[in-house]
């Protein structure tokens, strides 16, 4: 199996190549793969992948990209090159599940079956920012959501009054994070509970700053060590992945998934990056989880509808599959939306992609709205509901056929939605104290959840 100094001699002795060509011969390659191996959207319009075998098309189109063409590393300007062997040999050392957290709060993370009827693991929060003086409380609350396995941390602009810029605030700043994390899980009554590390910068002293027995990050908390779009990763990356590994936590990739109309062109290629990008997580990083999803770049920005894009559902549904059928990787997938938690409208959006987890095989990662701004985006409620809707479709023993039919009348009741609330502080609509919806808020999830009872799920 390929270690990470292995990956640390290639970044520096692989071929050298212009990113601008990189850029290119990934659109090409992603190009040629798709048509060869035949990674269209069917023309029966299934909403789900119905067919094991291009399942494995994708996953070998994944392999002939890794091959064929690496990965490349922005930091050298080099190509990392690999052989099949070496790809598959690797592969194999993923392991099946992870313990995180300490004494109590230990948890297992799983990688669970395709149709999942047992219980997920849970990330509720956060991968968002929050002002100094409200994250304790914010930090608070999410732990103590029951389901709860970890919490990723949050990020902030200033510290101690400050503007973060410059390496020596941003070290500062960076074990401060990990500091108002621990005090945050201590307050709920869970201080084993685990934290991964949520980059204040990607910098190597940086990455490394927050670990700190004491009160900073322990062996069993863990960090974000994401592959950049296109295939593309980091000296520095690597650098924290090698302390990390000698100090026991875990690491995560926050780029499991694929962008339609990136430099990976359509939907086909688009699934093979996302494939792609969730092994070289492990190859690169040694990644032992990763969360994404196939979906727009584009759309991302967007805020004049609510899009549903069934093509992408499918092919996220084939992306799953595929990491199943060849890997152990432990996938988790986010319920967000473009709308701002506090309104009905985040709350079905939420519901339509919670539908989707457990069918997928694939555990819940983080509610919030897409962009997330300061102290808004997310909320304790948002998280709990998915974790709701996920738990509603394993009691249903729904299957893909099942699943569907339920999301296809779920994007019938989004439709000609706009996204509503953008952004509100989350005090407007939560009582972060109490644990609670204020009661507009509440009615709004009573509301959607009879709704969602109404199309058969059963929330007792």
């Amino acid at each position: 199996m390929l270690s990470l100094l292995d990956i640390a001699e290639r970044m520096q002795k692989g071929p050298k190549l212009d990113e601008n060509a990189w850029n290119m011969g990934l659109f090409h390659k992603m190009n040629e793969l798709t048509e060869r191996y035949q990674l269209y959207y069917p023309e029966d319009g299934s909403i789900l992948n119905m067919d094991d075998d291009l399942a494995d098309r994708a996953f070998q189109a994944a392999l002939d990209f890794l091959v064929d063409k690496g990965v490349y590393c922005l930091s050298t300007g080099r190509v990392l090159q690999f052989t099949e062997q070496e790809i598959l040999t690797t592969i194999k050392g993923m392991p099946r599940e992870v313990a995180v957290g300490e004494g109590k709060d230990v948890r297992v993370l799983k990688q669970r079956r395709l149709e999942e009827k047992e219980a997920l693991n849970h990330c509720p929060g956060h991968h968002a920012p929050f002002d100094e003086k409200l994250a304790p409380l914010v930090i608070k609350s999410f732990a103590e959501i029951p389901t709860a396995d970890y919490l990723e941390g949050v990020n902030f602009p200033m510290v101690d009054g400050r503007e973060i810029f410059g390496l020596p605030l941003e070290v500062y700043a960076a074990k401060r994070e990990a500091t108002l994390m621990r005090q945050g899980v201590t307050r709920a009554g869970r201080p084993g509970l685990a934290i991964a590390y949520y980059p204040i910068n990607t910098r190597a002293p940086v990455l490394i700053a927050p670990i700190d027995r004491e009160v900073g990050l322990r062996p069993s908390d863990g960090i974000l060590l994401s592959v950049l779009p296109d295939i593309k990763v980091e000296q520095d990356y690597l650098t924290a992945a090698i302390v990390w590994e000698e100090y026991g936590g875990f690491k995560l990739n926050g780029s499991g998934g694929g962008y339609v109309g990136g430099f990976s062109g359509g939907l086909g290629g688009a699934l093979i990056e996302g494939i792609v990008a969730t092994l070289t997580g492990w190859i690169v990083y040694r990644d032992i989880a990763c969360w994404g999803r196939i979906r727009s770049g584009m759309a991302l920005a967007s805020a004049k509808d609510i899009s549903v894009k069934i093509p992408e559902v499918w092919a996220t549904s084939v992306w799953s599959q595929a990491l199943h059928r060849h890997t152990n990787y432990i996938i988790f997938i986010g319920a967000g939306g473009f709308s701002g938690p506090g309104c009905e409208n985040h709350l079905l959006e939420v519901a339509f992609n919670a539908v989707t987890i457990p069918i997928n095989g694939a555990n819940i990662h983080i509610t919030r709205q897409y962009r997330a701004r300061m102290n808004a985006s997310q909320s304790p409620l948002d998280a709990e509901w998915s974790y709701e809707v996920a738990v509603a479709v394993m009691k249903a023993g729904l299957d893909k056929q099942a699943t569907g039919d339920l999301l296809l009348k779920l994007a019938e009741k989004l439709k000609g939605r706009i996204p509503e609330a953008p952004y509100h502080d989350i005090r407007e609509f939560y009582d972060l104290v109490h644990h609670r919806p204020l009661p507009a808020f509440e009615q709004a999830y009573l509301k959607v959840k009879e709704d969602l009872t109404r199309l058969g799920l059963d929330f007792s």
